[in-house]
Formats: C-alpha cells, sequence, structure tokens
C-alpha cells in the first residue's frame, strides 16, 4: 500500500500540488496499480526467452536522394521574390534578424 507521504514526495518531486481529496484520490489508485502490478507478475505464459529481430541494418543508404538542382527552377518560379546572378539563382525573403541578434 501506498503512504500518503509517498504520495505527497512524489508529488513535490512532479511539482504538483495535490489537494487533501486529490491526495487520497491518488493514493487509491497508486495502490491500486501496483496490487495489479503484482497480479500480473505472478500470471503464469509462455517463456519465450529473449526476442530477437531477423532484420539487420534496415536504414537506407547515406547518399542524396537525387541530383542537386533539379527542382531548384520550379522553387524559384513558386517564390513570390527571387533574384538570378552570376553566383546562382535565390529565393529573396524578408530581413528578420535584428542587427543586435
Amino acid at each position: 500500500m501506498i503512504t500518503r507521504e509517498e504520495v505527497v514526495k512524489l508529488a513535490n518531486l512532479s511539482r504538483l500540488k495535490l489537494s487533501e481529496e486529490e491526495i487520497a484520490k491518488m493514493q487509491a489508485d497508486m495502490t491500486a496499480i501496483l496490487a495489479y502490478v503484482d497480479k500480473l507478475k505472478e500470471a503464469k505464459g509462455v517463456d519465450h526467452g529473449p526476442v530477437m529481430s531477423a532484420n539487420r541494418n534496415v536504414l537506407r543508404e547515406d547518399r542524396a536522394p537525387h541530383e542537386g538542382g533539379i527542382y531548384t527552377d520550379k522553387l524559384i518560379a513558386l517564390a513570390p521574390k527571387h533574384e538570378v546572378n552570376k553566383d546562382g539563382k535565390y529565393v529573396k525573403v524578408k530581413k528578420i534578424l535584428g542587427s543586435s541578434q
């Protein structure tokens, strides 16, 4: 059984302010939860042993999904403002950071 002091300590650690009514309810709820967990420990089941997966390194290869620049013209066409100069094509946006940042 969970004591009132344990509930108060858990509430303080969780930075919760509980009323006396809430403390009593939490005490009853936590006691019921721990009783249920104890019942689960008693349950007999099939021992499957360690669970292992047959999958090995299922991550994709680390590479670019497409050639660079393929979508540049489409992106520039969709942008409200853009600039093309000798260095390339750029989307223009408003300045959002001040000089102090």
